[in-house]
């Protein structure tokens, strides 16, 4: 199996360097080709005589901050944060290949780990090194598409498209290569952190799909407000601190929680999100997001959700679709969206599905929310990998797939079975379950049938089915253990 082959983009905001260090636990599941820091709406170091512009175009951060002069640095955290997390990396490297393979060398992360353009938001005044090998992996043969994760404004990745368009615009084989590129560039985003998306990628590469995976409230400062359950629980301090902060490994020795100790390099004190004892008073977004933490409680991993569903150990098909939802929830196309010459724009957003909290209520919510607590205990037995003498001592999710496939035809009234083939690396015992996923499906699907038949699932069309149209279930096998570890498929069954 190919593997996904993916950038990241960063601006350091400290929920970047937490990104990161969740990252590397599973840089093996993917081919990463590049870690670039760029500059943001929040985070720049300043470029002599730069002046900002009045108003700069809108974005999904506008009016949460009033941003300093593009001279100077603006809440900069400097760039050797990169290879000291790499470093930390390097400490849990030998113990993390005797649990899977696949892992970069330490080195070979150095080798692609750049800075791109940071003068200032939005700044593209000239090639950087980031964008320079942003440029030459749109360029390459490699058919594989190129997912470029954006953590913080898109402005070395435009850097790199407008190089391009630069250098090709002229030839006969333009059209040709725009077409190319267009398919193959594919952005998972975290919002709109500077003004590079409208102003120049929607300008000259409308068709580049565009994904806001934007589940801060899931994942990010705001996830106080998100109803109790189990995906609540495993932010709190007490699955945090024990789970993952406790001496696991070099790279959880440096992830910042609230209140924790640590200093952010080019933060000012209303900013010390781990050291200010008063930061629910100081910070302007704990008062604006009813932010309430104990020590150690989940800061923020905001940009996670860009890479998340690159992960194909997680079993979903968010990559063929990203209506059909995932690991980091379900996202739609945006109606209306188009640039200043009315040329439509391939951009999506988070949708939201319902979630039932501990009292029962139901909930519209971020369709990431219910898969936080998969995530947060997947990541907290990777980090105990590196606590582990052996194989042995760690644990593993389990393996599952479909013995008829994951792709289906059935006729309206007719019916279609799958069964589940499950395996566990540790020897344990494997739960399964099932369950019809409306919100990706037609209408009709909520009067779909699944039952549990013998080793496996019955699921009985509506008489009502329409020719053509969809039924996602999701299977997922969950292992016994103190982590629980879950792993999904999902069959899609089309009416015939």
């Amino acid at each position: 199996m190919e593997k996904i082959r993916t950038i990241i983009t960063q601006d350091a905001e400290v929920d970047d360097q937490n990104s990161l260090r969740h990252f590397l636990f599973y840089a093996n599941e993917v081919e990463l080709q590049g870690i670039v820091q760029t500059s943001s709406k929040f985070h720049w170091i300043g470029v002599p005589g730069a002046v900002k512009p009045e108003k700069t175009n809108r974005d999904d951060f506008e009016g949460i901050e009033e941003s300093g002069p593009f001279d100077r640095p603006y809440r900069w955290p400097g760039t050797d944060w990169m290879m000291k997390v790499i470093d930390d990396y390097e400490k849990d490297y030998p113990r993390l290949i005797r649990h899977a393979d696949g892992y970069p060398t330490p080195d070979d992360l150095r080798a692609i780990t750049k800075v791109g353009n940071i003068g200032y938001e939005g700044e593209m005044e000239g090639p950087t090194e980031g964008s320079e090998l942003i440029r030459a992996r749109i360029l390459d043969e490699d058919p594989r598409p190129l997912y470029l994760q954006v953590w913080g404004g898109t402005n070395t990745i435009a850097r790199a498209l407008m190089d391009i368009e630069t250098e090709f615009k002229e030839v006969a084989e333009w059209p040709a290569l725009h077409e190319k590129i267009t398919k193959k560039v594919i952005i998972t985003a975290c919002g709109e952190q500077d003004p590079a998306y409208r102003q120049y990628v929607a300008e000259s590469w409308p068709g580049i799909l565009f994904v806001k995976t934007l589940q801060m409230r899931s994942y990010a400062y705001p996830w106080f407000v998100m109803p109790e359950g189990e995906s609540k629980d495993t932010l709190r301090a007490a699955f945090m601190k024990p789970e993952i902060l406790d001496g696991k490994s070099a790279l959880t020795d440096g992830y910042c929680t609230w209140m924790d100790g640590h200093v952010y390099e080019g933060e000012g004190p209303a900013g010390q999100f781990g050291s200010n004892p008063n930061i629910v008073n100081d910070w302007f977004g704990a008062r604006m997001m009813g932010i309430v933490p104990d020590k150690y409680d989940f800061l923020s991993e905001g940009d996670s959700p860009t890479f998340f569903p690159l992960f194909p150990c997680w079993g979903f098909r968010t990559l063929e679709n990203f209506a059909w939802g995932g690991i980091a929830g379900r996202y739609h196309p945006v109606e209306g969206q188009v640039n200043s010459k009315g040329e439509p724009l391939n951009l999506w957003d988070v949708s939201l599905d319902p979630y039932t909290d501990r009292e029962g209520k139901v909930h519209e919510i971020e369709s990431m929310w219910p898969y936080v607590a998969d995530i947060q205990r997947d990541f907290a037995a990777r980090a105990a990998w590196v606590d582990a003498e052996s194989f042995a001592q760690g644990e593993h999710a389990p393996s599952l797939r479909i013995r008829e496939g994951l792709d289906h035809a059935a006729v309206p009234g007719g019916t279609v079975t799958l069964t589940p083939e499950v395996s566990s690396p540790d020897g344990m015992g494997v739960s399964l379950s099932a369950r019809i996923y409306p919100q990706a499906s037609a209408d009709w699907a909520a009067r779909a049938c699944l039952t549990r038949e013998g080793d496996g699932f019955l699921l009985r069309l509506p008489a009502e089915a329409k020719a053509g149209e969809q039924v996602h279930v999701i299977v997922k096998a969950q292992a016994e253990g103190h982590y629980r570890l879950v792993r999904y498929q999902q069959a899609v069954i089309t009416a015939g």
